[in-house]
């Protein structure tokens, strides 16, 4: 049975993972190269990058300069909030997203495949529980990226955002990927030197397929 509980900060906590919104949803896809999804098939094998990671893209479609940085105006002066965590993120796509705007970041990021993930929920799970016997203290969040940044909102707003609420907040011109971003946050006080984590969990055939990218 599946516990459910509401937080101070407005997501909802499952079986220790933070979500913005629950359920989440059913299927998730992801463009990759097809090496790391073999990988990801049958050993579990994963990589989350740290925010800052996309600073330094010089790509329009996949790097954003502003990614993790909570940006909005209020009265017409801007206010931006961040973590002091280490946040890793993994980024995927509802299967709303056109094939036109998959195949796009398929050619951005020299792509090769995408993955179907079939049971979202328990993946996050299994991420949770590696990350419980790997490396206690750190916090798995999940949600849809909410394509806001730069907006005007009053004090109430600004005031009421939920936790880590700018790891989900990106650029309108981002609005066709309609992702979904798993991310984990380091609260512990010891930094890694690495700019991400790589966790394997172990044979995952049984919820991620491997397909073909939609060809244009």
């Amino acid at each position: 049975m599946q516990k459910s509980e509401s937080t101070q900060f407005g997501g909802n906590i499952v079986n220790s993972i933070e979500y913005n919104e629950y359920p989440p949803p059913k299927r998730l896809v992801k463009a990759m190269k097809r090496k790391w999804a073999v990988d990801l098939v049958e050993k579990g094998a994963i990589r989350l990058h740290k925010l800052e990671y996309y600073h330094k893209w010089e790509n329009e479609v996949l790097g954003d300069p502003n990614e993790g940085k909570g940006l909005f105006h209020l009265d017409r002066n801007p206010m931006e909030i961040s973590s002091l965590n280490e946040v890793y993120t993994w980024c995927t796509s509802i299967p709303a997203i056109s094939p036109e705007r998959l195949a796009l970041i398929a050619r951005e990021g020299k792509y090769n495949c995408i993955i179907k993930l079939f049971a979202p929920e328990k993946f996050f799970e299994r991420v949770k529980d590696n990350l419980l016997i790997q490396r206690n203290g750190f916090w798995v969040h999940c949600g849809h990226v909410n394509y806001q940044r730069g907006a005007q909102i009053d004090k109430n707003k600004l005031n009421s955002q939920n936790f880590h609420f700018n790891v989900f907040q990106k650029d309108p011109k981002f609005k066709e990927d309609m992702e979904y971003r798993m991310s984990v946050v380091n609260c512990t006080f010891h930094r890694l030197p690495e700019d991400h984590l790589d966790l394997v969990l172990g044979d995952c055939s049984d919820i991620i397929s491997i397909e073909e990218l939609p060809n244009f």
